[in-house]
């Protein structure tokens, strides 16, 4: 390497890049390093499970993208687990990344929870740093880039998810480069990053669909620009026709799957039946979600720059006048006076943005009671999008002693939010939860079906367990989940006696729960002949009428 290129590599705007970057790797470790090896349990440990399975369902079909997979025969759509399937083979949004999952998995011959994790956390980081970028681009300024990205790396919310399994993450990187790519397209006019800006949202709404928001809305803007004569039509329809198409084609896809083979996943939408549903969700989130999505510090940082951000952007106004946008600090430092106040400021981008997210949160509302990550897939983003957008409007004192009160800040103020996070995810992480029970009992028991000489081929009815692939995935065999689901004894009935009919070669079940819930499984417990056992479960064949009057009776027998 010549002396040129080291002196360029440790320039000043390169090595506040580097310092960036470094600051965020640091952060992830600290708030994530402790889960990397950790299966999907606590917070929403049945949709992880569900998305891990998905990359092993790829290992286990040859590797064919286009039929994804889990562990299980009787899914939760149609006939909430009461009907079986002849395959494993469910719909789901596009699973690129469970793939790349598979892929790596087959190649370095780990199967364990790390790969996954490790792959969604570098993803997760590369979207991170993308949005930096587009802060830079936002804001110009170094320490309120680093500032934002701080409020989205320490959401609690986000560093719960951003080493987990669920496509909420991956979607949202995705969507970052794309932004980036979209915003240095409306500053440069290079046709190259208006395609790639396209392709990347694209992409991010098949992996989770409810990104097609963000897609819309820069068509959106994108249309208005062209009516405004500010921008072109016709170079830039076939990117959004090959975009629009992708995303149809694999939506008609995934219909055919779901009509053959059944879902695990929700597909239809979730809007309030009645006034009660828009108050008991309100209230769900205000008492479960209040620091979950943002910390307190993050609240009040957030609060502080929206006021200063709207004050700056009153005063910018009053003082060169209506005929100058007051958010023309976002477009390119090189553009004249007269071209700023011609072109259509990024403001309108935000309000499409937020009009359509405000339509999806409607469209899905009775799911934000219990799936803290839609928050993700919906306000997360615009809002630190939008405070970066203010931000850029707050002027930047110059001066040594300036920038480093404002680096003294990020620290403390940094610090604060990663330790309320990093608490978030420790309390998540500790409690009562069946997930985690679920992992302590099957655990190594694929090792011990070897040993009892039962075939990897063998088809297990797992009664009692929840959530639904997480035995299967650790037995290494396929079969059918009887899942603890609602409190109506007549619906663990049905699907009970429902379960006796599928065509299973064993019976998996937890000690514990036939101890505890031998009334509530009756239909099937009552019948359990045991064949090998372990301090934590029991396989099973199914006598042809009742043997067990009591728990103690199978336990004795």
């Amino acid at each position: 390497m010549k002396s040129s290129d080291i002196n360029k590599l440790f320039s000043k705007d390169n090595g506040s890049l580097l310092v960036a970057a470094i600051v965020f790797i640091m952060l992830s470790l600290v708030l994530c390093g402790r889960t990397l090896k950790d299966f999907p349990a606590y917070t929403h440990g049945w949709a992880q499970s569900d998305w891990y399975a998905i990359a092993h369902g790829f290992v286990n079909n040859g590797y064919d993208l286009f039929h994804p997979e889990t562990m299980i025969y009787n899914k939760q759509f149609p006939g909430t687990w009461s009907e079986a399937s002849e395959t494993t083979i469910t719909s789901a949004d596009f699973p690129i990344h469970e793939y790349i999952v598979a892929l790596l998995m087959g190649v370095s011959g780990n199967y364990e929870p790390s790969v996954f994790r490790t792959w969604t956390l570098l993803v997760s980081l590369i979207g991170l740093w993308f949005f930096f970028l587009l802060c830079r681009r936002l804001t110009r300024s170094w320490v309120k880039s680093v500032g934002i990205t701080l409020l989205a790396i320490a959401s609690p919310v986000y560093a719960y998810y951003m080493a987990g399994f669920i496509p909420s993450i991956p979607a949202l990187a995705m969507i970052m480069a794309g932004l980036w790519a979209y915003v240095k397209y409306y500053q440069e006019e290079r046709m190259t990053f208006w395609h790639l800006s396209v392709a990347l949202l694209s992409l991010g709404a098949m992996v989770r669909t409810s990104q097609l928001v963000v897609l819309v809305a820069v068509c959106g803007f994108e249309l208005l620009r062209v009516l405004r004569k500010e921008s072109t039509f016709w170079n830039k329809l076939p990117a959004v026709v090959a975009g629009f198409a992708a995303i149809g084609g694999y939506m008609l896809w995934n219909a055919h799957l779901r009509a053959e083979h059944g879902t695990l996943f929700l597909s239809e939408l979730m809007p309030p039946r009645n006034g009660e549903d828009w108050t008991n969700v309100v209230e769900a989130v205000k008492e479960r979600y209040m620091y979950s999505y943002f910390g307190l510090v993050q609240q009040i940082v957030i609060a502080v720059v929206a006021a200063a951000g709207l004050i700056a952007l009153a005063i910018h106004h009053f003082r060169i006048g209506s005929h100058i946008s007051p958010f023309t600090s976002h477009l390119h430092p090189k553009d004249t006076l007269e071209k700023r106040g011609k072109k259509l400021p990024l403001g309108w981008f935000a309000v499409l943005w937020l009009l359509g997210e405000f339509l999806f949160i409607v469209a899905m509302w009775r799911q934000f009671r219990d799936h803290n990550y839609y928050f993700l897939d919906c306000l997360w983003l615009p809002t630190l999008a939008i405070t970066a957008l203010l931000a850029a409007s707050i002027p930047s004192p110059k001066g040594r002693w300036w920038t480093l009160g404002g680096i003294g800040m990020l620290v403390v103020l940094g610090g604060h939010m990663v330790w309320e996070a990093r608490t978030e995810i420790d309390e998540r992480n500790s409690c009562w939860d069946l997930a985690q029970i679920n992992v302590w009992h099957y655990w190594g028991s694929d090792r011990w079906l070897d040993e009892v000489g039962v075939s990897r081929d063998a088809k297990i009815l797992s009664v009692a367990s929840y959530p639904q692939n997480s035995p299967f995935l650790m037995m290494g065999r396929k079969g059918y989940s009887v899942m603890w689901f609602g409190e109506d004894q007549m619906d663990v009935t049905h699907l009970t006696e429902k379960a006796l009919e599928f065509p299973f070669d064993y019976v998996v079940v937890e000690n514990y729960a036939v101890s505890e819930f031998f009334e509530r499984y009756k239909a099937i417990m009552s019948r359990l002949v045991r064949v090998e056992s372990t301090n934590d479960l029991s396989l099973c064949t199914v006598a042809d009428s009742v043997v067990n009057k009591t728990a103690d009776d199978f336990f004795n027998r």
